[in-house]
């Protein structure tokens, strides 16, 4: 009886450690340099949005790195080009994974892109984080790894039809890209017009990637909308509004914010348009605000990229840097899981007296939209 007994009270053990492993898993520390993982557009008709976001996180990881790190470990930011092409976007997301440093996925660019990545970090158990895109699935999927900084579409659409109201408008028009960008911002749109007299009364769709408007310009042009708000990229948001106002000076046009507000505003301005009623939503403050995140950011920007203009998606970059950075020094040990723990509680003022106030159950970060009208000479906020 007696020689039985340590064989058991091993295998007693051994059972308890497994028990313990899986309820309360150990966490493995990272010992060397913080990585996260992107995938952007760097190249293709979507570039100019994916270059400014990424730099706008790597100027902050910059910064932070300059002044020390966390625990002498830096924070890198690995990004891998998808030229905002799903399929892409999907082998990405399966290389960077294969990091055993990766702290999570962020600030993947576009709807269809984080469509992708959002599947397969959700199968991993991988943090997904900041993506620019405001479609709604990012704010209603039951995922706990997922983590947001701008305000959805949703809230965009509503912030148009504000000021369509005031405006008095009625009859509008929507023209969008014709994947799921463009439906969410099809989709938001009409939730936004619901509880109001505002009709939606024309579509028009183009293909993502290209600038075959032609069908669409036809489609509305023969509704006679009052207004026509845009969900799509920007030299085909610049082809339509500029063959649009020709054939209808006085119609108005609104576009979500994802299409870049500085570059759609010079490539519009250069094309006389000065007179045409044109409005932006923006899910940052805008960078004419005067406001101290904003002119550190404009330092920063300056000295890590000086031959480059810093853009309101590059200061969107920026503050999704600070979060996560914020995170990190509230971690208690450079481990994922703490990581996540931090972020999950974190709380405190980002820019222009918002907070940041993520719990377990609520991982939506801004709030504010702003509307900018796209021929001002000042570019501030049209209720300011």
């Amino acid at each position: 009886m007696q020689k039985n007994i340590k064989p058991i009270s091993l295998l007693l053990l051994l059972i308890t450690l497994i028990v313990l492993y899986f309820l309360f898993p150990f966490e493995r520390e990272n010992k060397n340099d913080i990585v996260f993982g992107s995938s952007a557009a760097l190249s293709g008709p979507l570039q100019e949005n994916g270059i400014d976001y990424t730099n706008g996180i790597v100027c902050g990881f910059k910064a932070f790195n300059d002044a020390g790190g966390i625990q002498n470990r830096h924070v890198k930011l690995r990004v891998l080009d998808d030229q905002y092409e799903p399929f892409i976007t999907s082998k990405n997301i399966i290389s960077l994974m294969k990091d055993p440093d990766l702290f999570g996925i962020i600030g993947v660019v576009g709807t269809p892109p984080s469509e992708e990545a959002l599947k397969i970090t959700a199968r991993m158990q991988i943090p997904f984080l900041m993506p620019l895109s405001g479609a709604e699935f990012l704010y209603n999927y039951p995922y706990e790894h997922l983590f947001t900084l701008r305000p959805s579409y949703a809230d965009e659409a509503r912030r148009m039809v504000h000021h369509m109201q005031r405006e008095n408008i009625q009859k509008i028009a929507i023209f969008y890209q014709n994947d799921s960008y463009g439906l969410a911002s099809l989709y938001a749109l009409q939730e936004a017009v619901r509880p109001t007299s505002i009709k939606v009364i024309a579509e028009g769709v183009y293909n993502r990637n290209t600038l075959s408007i032609h069908y669409a310009f036809n489609e509305i042009t023969k509704a006679h909308p009052d207004a026509v708000v845009i969900g799509g990229a920007l030299k085909p948001t610049v082809e339509f509004i500029r063959k649009t106002a020709q054939f209808n000076p006085n119609l108005t046009f609104y576009t979500y914010s994802f299409v870049g507000y500085e570059p759609l505003r010079k490539a519009l301005l250069s094309e006389n348009l000065k007179n045409v009623p044109m409005y932006m939503t923006q899910t940052v403050p805008p960078l004419s605000k005067n406001l101290p995140e904003i002119a550190l950011f404009k330092r920063l920007y300056k000295h890590y990229y000086p031959s480059k203009e810093p853009t309101s998606i590059s200061f969107e970059g920026y503050l999704a840097s600070q979060v996560i950075l914020k995170a990190l020094s509230n971690s208690s040990t450079v481990s994922r899981s703490s990581f996540e723990r931090a972020l999950s509680k974190l709380e405190f003022s980002l820019v222009d007296r918002q907070m940041i106030r993520y719990s377990k159950r609520q991982h939506q970060g801004l709030q504010n939209v702003y509307l900018l009208p796209l021929n001002s000479e000042t570019g501030g906020d049209v209720d300011e």
